[in-house]
């Protein structure tokens, strides 16, 4: 690894530092206000893996904790969701809860905020749940030279890192992973390990 660096630029990123590292792709007061303020709604970061979804699902949890997030995986259940006495939840990978259980909690819960990769505007109508979608779809240059550099000073010993990213190699790392933005952190991790 490069000795400029206390760690590896690409490395996981812990949670409170997500807000350093991170280009939102959304209005984060709006949103915040959003949640605060219309009746029962879902929220749903729609896009494929590797796109940011709950990079930006933590980032808007942290904004408000006073409300629970669940990271789901397959051996999740819904019971610890249903149990918290929180009427506004954020929950990863809502897929491994099958329908059945999306509408239940979906008409228990006020408001859910949750990452899929397929919409789940059906689940919202049969629950009688107003749905808002924010896609994670697309990149652009200056939105991802912005957070490699990010990611290179915070990881700098330096206060102002002088390593940064050209707009040549930005065009080289799109051609190769498009907006997958998960594939580009994870070579450019191997590159500077």
């Amino acid at each position: 690894m490069n000795i400029r660096f206390k760690f590896n630029p690409f490395s996981g990123v812990l949670e409170d530092d997500i807000e350093k590292i991170l280009v939102p792709k959304f209005n984060l007061d709006k949103i915040v206000s959003k949640i605060k303020n219309a009746d029962s709604l879902n929220i749903e970061f729609l896009g494929k893996q590797g796109r940011g979804k709950t990079t930006h699902l933590i980032y808007l949890q942290k904004q408000m904790t006073e409300y629970p997030i669940f990271l789901l995986n397959s051996s999740s259940t819904i019971t610890d969701i249903i149990n918290n006495k929180a009427s506004i939840v954020f929950i990863d990978s809502i897929h491994h809860l099958n329908i059945f259980e999306r509408v239940k909690l979906f008409k228990i819960k006020e408001k859910v905020i949750y990452t899929t990769h397929w919409s789940r505007k059906l689940d919202c109508y049969l629950a009688g749940k107003k749905h808002y979608c924010i896609k994670f779809k697309g990149i652009n240059k200056e939105t991802l030279l912005k957070i490699l550099n990010k990611r290179l000073q915070l990881a700098s010993y330096l206060e102002k890192e002088k390593e940064s990213f050209t707009t040549n190699e930005i065009k080289l790392l799109i051609k190769k992973f498009g907006d997958n933005y998960r594939g580009i952190i994870n070579y450019l991790y191997e590159k500077y390990q």
